[in-house]
């Protein structure tokens, strides 16, 4: 059976009340850097099979910019993709903001498409947003993002890999972590909030693992069992010399279909961990075992270092930055325990350097090298 007929089937086997949207981004680019004009870039992933006359329809797009005001928003461009099965479709807008501050960017569709794991979603409008620091001395564009290499198909009962790996203009750091859908009261409605009703894929069938590395937006379903529709959210938080400047969230609805091939084993069942602690870590300086894991981010380092802890139980850790002649430079004590932590060290003011993270959990002592530029 080739492909295309493949994943046909799958679309008229969910087919009930689906609509045409398979997800998307939003992405802001400043234009210049004596003003505070941006270029923001709204992308849609739309149906083009079963929601081609939507899709067809889908001319403009409301926008919030986050400073009170709204916009309409044409489509720019419509790219066919994966054999004119979805299109990428591009709505720009150039907007100034009056000063800096804070923005929360979105926009909302009407009527999201039905999904396994997100109950009467074609009853709830479609949200997307990014959050974006803006000040006069801040030169960015938001991480631009991709359809992953398996296009919007999965194999059902084979263990999937899905690359969500994100480019930045700048260099920038960039840290991922599963969340869940965005949606909004109303169509008119600024205002996102979330989906609660939303399951993470592995959660809705109670089988197997659903794992995101943090590092580098890959992420692990091992293994899809279920054939349909299963959206998958994840964000991506952009860091500049330890600041947060940006976080985007990107949406994915993926297709799972019986395939010919040799099942794999499915793992026991884990629910899936919602945030930056998503149960892969894969590079130093992070430290993982079967119940902590301790992130460190950026390092190298110029000024503030982000510290996380997630353990499998509730902890109260603590952490110490040391010189490598032992001298206790800073010390975190959280004093509410809890299965996360996390929490910045300012190191501005150090010397460049080598220094030592010693984090102490549940009589655990696990060391980090830190290297202060």
């Amino acid at each position: 059976m080739k492909p295309f007929t493949c994943l046909c089937l799958v679309l008229m086997s969910v087919q009930t009340y689906a609509t045409h949207i398979l997800g998307g981004y939003v992405q802001a680019k400043r234009i210049s850097p004596t003003s505070l004009q941006y270029d923001i870039i709204v992308t849609l992933y739309l149906d083009e099979v079963y929601g081609r006359a939507a899709a067809d329809d889908a001319n403009t797009i409301q926008l919030c910019f986050g400073d009170g005001t709204t916009g309409t928003v044409t489509r720019a461009t419509r790219q066919f993709v994966t054999g004119r099965i979805a299109s990428l479709n591009v709505y720009q807008i150039k907007h100034t903001y009056n000063g800096p501050g804070t923005f929360v960017i979105t926009t909302n569709v009407l009527n999201r498409t039905e999904a396994r794991n997100l109950p009467q979603a074609d009853q709830l409008p479609f949200t997307l947003s990014t959050t974006l620091l803006i000040n006069n001395q801040l030169t960015n564009q938001t991480p631009t993002l991709v359809i992953p290499e398996t296009s919007f198909r999965l194999a059902a009962r084979q263990r999937a890999t899905v690359n969500l790996q994100a480019t930045d203009a700048e260099g920038d750091s960039l840290v991922y972590g599963l969340v869940r859908p965005l949606t909004s009261t109303t169509m008119q409605s600024c205002e996102q909030r979330t989906a609660t009703a939303y399951q993470f894929p592995n959660d809705a069938t109670r089988q197997g693992t659903y794992k995101l590395d943090s590092r580098t937006g890959t992420l692990v379903w091992d293994a899809p069992v279920d054939p349909g529709r299963y959206v998958i959210v994840v964000s991506i938080d952009e860091w500049r010399n330890g600041v947060s400047i940006s976080r985007t969230i990107h949406e994915i609805t993926m297709f799972v279909e019986d395939r010919p091939g040799t099942p794999t084993p499915i793992p026991p069942y884990e629910p899936a961990i919602e945030g930056i602690f998503s149960g892969i870590v894969t590079a130093l300086p992070e430290y993982t075992d079967a119940d902590v894991e301790v992130i460190v981010f950026p390092n190298p380092v110029e000024s503030r270092l982000q510290v996380a802890i997630r353990s499998r139980r509730i902890v109260t850790p603590v952490v110490q930055l040391r010189d490598t002649n032992g001298r206790l430079i800073h010390e975190l004590r959280f004093r509410r325990p809890a299965r996360q932590h996390e929490q910045l060290i300012d190191m501005e003011s150090l010397s460049a350097g080598t220094y030592i993270l010693h984090t102490e959990v549940n009589g655990r002592s696990i060391t980090e090298k830190i290297l202060k530029k």
